[in-house]
């Protein structure tokens, strides 16, 4: 039997203040609709942003509020034709084809439980084993998802499916230094400037980078802090403002979407010391606009870095400093700008795309049987 119509949760693709997860939601659903062998697709929204133009892709916008998933969703599968559905960055509706194929992106509320409040960590633990256990195939960015979800909830390896994220090359690249110098007049920046972008919460480390910024040697470096703000970020707000080097720290807020390239375009590094992530999308990005990049070498981070970036322990001040300190040396940035390049490069959308519609076309067989 043929995959014929896939179904796909493409709400989370069209929110507007988009992060991670979101952004992988779009890019994949686009690089998915480009595909020469792709099935027809179905895409259930909660706003009706056509945001992906090609032929044999149908809009299916869903009008509720409150409850989108488990009453919206679940309400449009009761009779639906599609073959499978995918959901790349939700949970699976308690409705749903025999063949539904889910992403699950990281464990960071069991790896950095501190991080979450106690009703996220439970909301997010039993959505997981739900997807966990409702999915015919499960998708990972990473190794480590796969490893942990192995670990915590017994799922066998031989259900999942690892495939990296991609990196968008039209977005992310090299860009004219006239560009670049223009973006960054506009949001008041000087260079030279370290650079951090995420989500402003406890598990991205900022404090310590904050300290090991201080420890810097150089008075004519600044720090731009860009990111909206997440769960616990007061103490981390506040922390910048009683910094030692406050005048030299600017804070962006979430920084609009075609502002983002100069940034890392014009930055002496891109430093992200995070204690925990699924995969790191922003560490790609850096790499593919030749900004180095300081990164931790624990979790995914490692493996999606792998020899192309600065790996440091994230729990010390110490090791970050000297990672930036690296980072900052002339020859070693050329060295790192080359090789990030060349890192970035082998991340593509459209092979991951490729892959997943792969996995989906397994599950289908797998569930067809």
């Amino acid at each position: 039997m043929e995959l014929d119509l896939l179904g796909i949760d493409a709400s989370r693709a069209s929110l507007g203040a988009k992060t991670g997860t979101e952004w992988y939601s779009r890019e994949i659903i686009r690089a998915m609709a480009t595909l020469d062998d792709r099935p027809r697709l179905r895409l259930y929204q909660r706003e009706p942003e056509r945001f992906v133009h090609a032929n044999r892709v149908e809009w299916q916008p869903i009008d509720r509020q409150r409850l989108w998933t488990h009453l919206g969703l679940a309400n449009e599968m009761r009779a639906t034709d599609i073959d499978a559905l995918f959901v790349p960055a939700h949970v699976i509706p308690w409705r749903h084809p025999k063949t539904t194929v889910v992403t699950i992106h990281d464990l960071g509320y069991l790896q950095e439980s501190r991080s979450h409040t106690l009703k996220r960590r439970i909301t997010l633990d039993l959505t997981t084993r739900w997807n966990a256990r409702a999915a015919t195939r499960i998708i990972t960015p990473s190794e480590q998802t796969r490893d942990d979800l192995a670990r915590e909830y017994g799922v066998a390896s031989s259900k999942i499916d690892v495939i990296p994220h991609g990196v968008d090359r039209d977005r992310f690249r090299p860009l004219d230094r006239d560009d670049v110098a223009n973006v960054l007049r506009e949001l008041g920046i000087r260079q030279p400037f370290l650079l951090f972008i995420s989500t402003i919460q406890p598990r991205k480390n900022l404090s310590r980078l904050i300290s090991a910024f201080e420890t810097l040697d150089r008075p004519d470096l600044s720090l731009v802090i860009a990111g909206g703000d997440g769960w616990k970020s007061a103490p981390i707000a506040a922390r910048m403002e009683s910094s030692a080097r406050s005048a030299d720290i600017l804070r962006l807020g979430y920084v609009a979407d075609e502002f983002v390239p100069a940034l890392y375009n014009g930055a002496e590094a891109f430093v992200l010391p995070s204690l925990f992530e699924g995969f790191g999308m922003g560490v790609l990005e850096a790499m593919a606009c030749g900004c180095p990049v300081v990164t931790s070498n624990t979790t995914s981070l490692a493996e999606v870095a792998g020899d192309a970036a600065i790996t440091v322990d994230p729990r010390s001040v110490t090791a970050i400093r000297e990672g930036i300190v690296q980072a900052l040396n002339p020859d070693e940035r050329a060295r790192f700008r080359r090789l990030g390049l060349d890192r970035a490069g082998q991340f593509t959308w459209e092979r991951a795309a490729s892959e997943t519609l792969d996995s989906i076309r397994r599950a289908y067989q797998q569930a067809s049987r």
